[in-house]
């Protein structure tokens, strides 16, 4: 990239998205090792992942509008940060339905809530896979993802027994 487009005013929002987002995602993973005790606290957490990925999207489609002002490797640099996102979400996720508040899972509607979260575990499961693919990785990274893999698998099963032990889900009548 020459300097006249390193300079760009679009060259330098990308640069300010990816540090935004660099950030983020760092401030996002240093949350792993508090796991949410009610499920407003982990509503709050899936927002925010929600928030990374939509940041994600966003320098993509900026990247892709203006592909000049785009650095080299920027599509693999957003695949590993949505990759971190994801371990950071799984991790976190995986403390919070090892052992669920009571209330999330004995609680009118709560199938309706396990559900909705299932679904959306197996899509970050699907997409997950989808995104190895296109990361070229070496071995010791590949066992890393291998252990988020198994992690947000286990956050799925758990989902599974809890909505197999959840109330009824809610009929009209």
């Amino acid at each position: 990239m020459s300097t006249e487009t390193e300079n760009s005013p679009q060259a330098k929002l990308l640069r300010q998205l990816a540090e935004s987002l660099t950030s983020t995602v760092t401030a996002f993973e240093a949350t792993t090792g508090r796991i949410p005790r009610v499920f407003t606290e982990y509503t709050r957490v899936r927002s925010t992942y929600h928030e990374i990925q939509a940041m994600i999207f966003t320098i993509s489609d900026k990247a892709a509008e203006k592909p000049k002002f785009a650095p080299q490797g920027l599509k693999s640099w957003l695949v590993r940060m949505r990759l971190r996102a994801i371990a950071a979400f799984a991790k976190i996720s995986l403390g919070f339905f090892r052992n669920p508040p009571t209330l999330l899972v004995q609680a009118l509607g709560a199938y309706e809530i396990l559900d909705h979260e299932r679904t959306a575990f197996s899509k970050v499961l699907k997409d997950y896979d989808n995104m190895l693919l296109e990361a070229a990785v070496d071995d010791k990274t590949a066992d890393e993802l291998d252990r988020v893999r198994v992690e947000i698998e286990e956050v799925v099963q758990l989902l599974d027994t809890l909505l197999r032990n959840a109330p009824a889900q809610l009929r009209t009548f």
